[in-house]
């Protein structure tokens, strides 16, 4: 045991109990096995070894059983931490993604672009009007900068000191690079504001000649307070960290401050929980690095989840007990099977334990029969009985606490990457309404589309407008690569201008009525349009959503149309899907909108439009389903629904629900069976009542007289002999002579098909004809009393001579035992 895991056995109720019932139970054996030494005759002491060998793993196993309930707990901790530190990360670089490509933007602006070649106080208002413009639709920044070829502020939105300004350490990168600067640090620029992240792109004059630059201050407080509010909480720290690990923001600044440098293991996936020691404080942490977006992989910086042991094991009980009252009592739970080592190890050690059990009884009831010891081994044997069912019974509440802890954890990490996927969602489509918006400000092209409705359609006014408009749409396109198209259009929702692959468009090419007449119906520079998601010539047939602002009369309100941007959804939104699984994941994703449609899917097998009837239930359902079934699959379910980001689907008045569904392929356990009711013959259960062992083999069930059983042991089989029946050979102990004996599969020999893995049977040694032999069945059943015997039914079978029995009490709810004479068995 780690030092975490030894920790949380203590403080748990749930461990607590669980040690104490097996504690008192193997007291219990204890007290057994001393009273069998007692009571049983000398050629029983077989069975006592059993019984101590029994005991003795069941103490091991019970050991490693709850420490393995404890290092579940922590695990399932452990990777909701790393979940929400993955989604931090991820969710931080894909915002500053969409940074990169805003700065290249505006840089080449019109009206900021004549400014700075030519600064004129009377159109420094303008120009400002036109920042803050831009600023509240990117709600992101919180200052932009205009600065001269000399590095000098000319202009921004917040108020300055006048004087010179020092020029920035970034200045002469960004002057020679044809793309953006990443700075974060303090800055000239910002003097006093302590570490500040800009983004920063060269204006250049027309002739190629540097102009100035343009600085975009990104609003890192309120966005990582957004992310800290959605991930974090009360009891989770969050922290942001550069590529020494030293803080650069914290979620709770009162327990790691900024500057601080935690002792924090490299960032990374960890098989075991890990622990940290800080300010007296112990820690379960998780540190992440980000996955990256489209090659980018942000300023280098890395995100940590951390919650202290004492609120860990406040967390841990929490959970415990919704496993223990939900899903360890949900049915769905039993029905699946996991691939996971460590419970299949258990389950197959308590099995093997199980076993042993139903063989001491086996065994002991059939040699309290043979010796006549039945008045000082009935009671014993009857304890054991009883003891076992409790044993059992408590290791399989143990493992099915232990499998509900493993698949609550594999839920609940669906369900974080589900958020994130949603969130994912919210915030790049939060950057397509400020584009359309933005860009429907822009002058030239509304001069063009003016140009494009005075004019006569074949006049060269008319197809030079046309050709620069096409243009311009083909920068921005080039710069925002997540549209299929932009275009603009007229009055009449007529496309007359697309940024790209404008031949393969139909000429009757249109925008919807119905979205043209709500953009057109749009008053003042804030407001938007959006589609529903449906199929559009922009996007070449495919589903899209159309993001629309108008686009208005130079100096006027009058809209002369409007601009659209085609979001290229088929491959957008599959991509934000498959960055959203787990690592290392078999999980597939799905977009649905709240009619259970599908917008987008990472399996082929869920089209894009289709409104399968078990993804339409799992939103039906009144509480969210723990898994589901599809093509003959399992699969456990997280699930989100969009939420907003900022203004967007918050206050801007637009809303669409979207709901993400991740499925995690699982497969279903094997049946249980079900206990066997045998048949209970009238018979007066006195001295001389013939008792026979049930045993099961292929569908049948047989008994073995006492008289002829020896032990029931565990199958340790050597090679068979050339050209004999026998399945393999087997060393037997008895009264000091070492038996090698012929071991017989008994599904062969009652003409039903062979064992398919004889080592998983169970051995019985049988007497025949004053020889021995060794008969493999598939599992022990019981000890049954019957006399006398009835002829089976049609009468003796000469084919079948060892069959020379038959009992069946008459009931339809019983299964009829066949009695077996060993000494039949050598005429085949």
């Amino acid at each position: 045991m780690n030092t975490a895991t030894q920790t949380v056995s203590p403080r748990m109720p749930s461990l607590q109990k669980l040690e104490k019932t097996l504690k008192k139970l193997d007291l219990s054996w204890k007290v057994i096995e001393t009273t069998a030494r007692v009571v049983s005759p000398p050629h029983a002491a077989g069975h006592i070894a059993t019984l101590e060998h029994t005991r003795q793993a069941f103490s091991q196993l019970a050991a490693e059983m709850v420490e393995q309930i404890a290092r579940t707990h922590l695990e399932n901790r452990q990777h909701d931490l790393a979940a929400r530190a993955q989604v931090a990360i991820d969710i931080l670089v894909r915002n500053l993604f969409e940074r990169t490509a805003d700065v290249g933007f505006i840089a080449t602006d019109a009206p900021l672009v004549s400014f700075v070649m030519a600064p004129q106080d009377s159109a420094a208002g303008a120009l400002q009007d036109r920042l803050q413009a831009y600023r509240a639709k990117y709600t992101v920044y919180d200052d932009i900068l205009v600065l001269d070829a000399q590095a000098q502020v000319l202009l921004g939105l917040q108020p300055r000191a006048p004087g010179p300004t020092p020029e920035p350490g970034w200045w002469g990168q960004a002057c020679a690079a044809s793309v953006y600067v990443e700075h974060y640090g303090s800055s000239p620029l910002f003097p006093g504001q302590g570490p500040v992240l800009l983004y920063a792109h060269r204006i250049l004059a027309p002739d190629g000649r540097l102009a100035g630059a343009v600085v975009l201050k990104f609003d890192l407080a309120s966005e990582l307070a957004s992310i800290f509010a959605a991930l974090g909480g009360q009891d989770t720290v969050l922290l942001l960290l550069d590529a020494q690990a030293r803080v650069l923001a914290s979620s709770q600044g009162n327990r790691l401050a900024r500057h601080e440098q935690p002792a924090l293991g490299p960032a990374g996936a960890v098989d075991t929980p890990v622990t940290l020691r800080h300010q007296s404080v112990d820690y379960l942490y998780a540190h992440c690095a980000t996955r990256g977006y489209q090659g980018y992989g942000g300023p280098g910086w890395t995100a940590a989840a951390l919650q202290s042991l004492e609120q860990a094991f406040d967390t841990l009980q929490q959970t415990a007990a919704e496993a223990t009252d939900g899903a360890l009592n949900d049915a769905a739970n039993d029905e699946l099977a996991l691939d996971h080592p460590q419970l299949h190890r258990i389950v197959a050690r308590a099995r093997a334990i199980e076993e042993d059990l139903n063989r001491v009884i086996w065994n002991g009831k059939l040699t309290e029969t043979a010796t006549g010891n039945g008045s000082a081994l009935g009671p014993l044997f009857a304890e054991i009985g009883r003891t076992s069912k409790q044993t059992i019974a408590v290791f399989d509440d143990a493992i099915a606490e232990l499998k509900a802890l493993l698949l609550a954890g594999r839920r609940a990490e669906l369900a974080a990457h589900a958020s994130l996927a949603a969130d994912i969602m919210d915030r790049n489509l939060y950057e397509r309404a400020n584009d359309c918006r933005w860009w429907a400000l822009s002058l030239e092209l509304c001069e063009r589309m003016q140009t494009l409705q005075d004019a006569d359609a074949s006049s060269a006014a008319a197809s030079e407008a046309a050709t620069r408009a096409a243009e311009i749409l083909a920068h921005l396109n080039s710069l925002y690569t997540v549209y299929r198209r932009v275009a603009l259009f007229d009055r009449h929702g007529r496309i007359l201008a697309v940024s790209r692959d404008a031949a393969s468009l139909p000429e009757d090419a249109r925008i919807p009525a119905e979205l043209v007449q709500r953009t057109l119906a749009l008053r003042g520079d804030q407001a938007y349009a959006v589609s529903s998601m449906q199929p559009h010539a922009l996007a070449d047939g495919a589903p899209t959503y159309l993001f629309c602002a108008p686009l208005r009369k130079p100096g006027g309100q009058d809209s002369l149309g409007g601009i659209a941007l085609a979001f290229n959804c088929a491959d957008e939104l599959a991509t934000m899907l498959k960055d959203s699984l787990p690592p290392a994941s078999q999980a597939l994703g799905v977009y649905l909108d709240s009619q259970g449609q599908v917008l987008a899917s990472t399996d082929p097998g869920l089209a894009v439009g289709e409104s399968p009837a078990f993804l339409a239930g799992l939103l039906a359902a009144q509480q969210p389903a723990a898994r589901c079934d599809w093509q003959g699959q399992s699969y456990l379910v997280g699930r989100a629904r969009s939420q907003g980001y900022r203004e967007f689907k918050v206050s801007d008045g637009y809303r669409e629900d979207v709901h993400t569904l991740l499925l995690s392929p699982v497969q279903r356990s094997e049946p249980v069976q079900a206990a066997l009711q045998l048949p209970q013959p009238a018979g007066d259960g006195v001295a001389g009542t013939g008792h026979f062992g049930v045993v099961q083999c292929g569908r049948l069930r047989f008994g073995l007289a006492g008289a002829h059983v020896v032990e029931a042991v565990e199958p340790r089989l050597a090679a068979a002999p050339v050209a004999s029946e026998a399945v393999g050979l087997m060393q037997y102990g008895l009264d000091g002579e070492n038996l090698v004996l012929p071991v017989y599969d008994a599904c062969r020999l009652t003409g039903q098909y062979a064992m398919v893995r004889p080592q998983d049977g169970v051995a019985i040694v049988l007497r025949r004809r004053g020889e021995f032999m060794v008969l493999l069945v598939d599992r022990l059943i019981d000890v049954i009393a019957c006399d006398p015997v009835a002829e089976p039914p049609g009468g003796l079978n000469p084919d079948a001579p060892w069959i020379n029995g038959y009992i069946h009490d008459g009931l339809a709810s019983t299964e009829p035992i066949f009695t077996i004479d060993p000494n039949g068995l050598h005429l085949r």
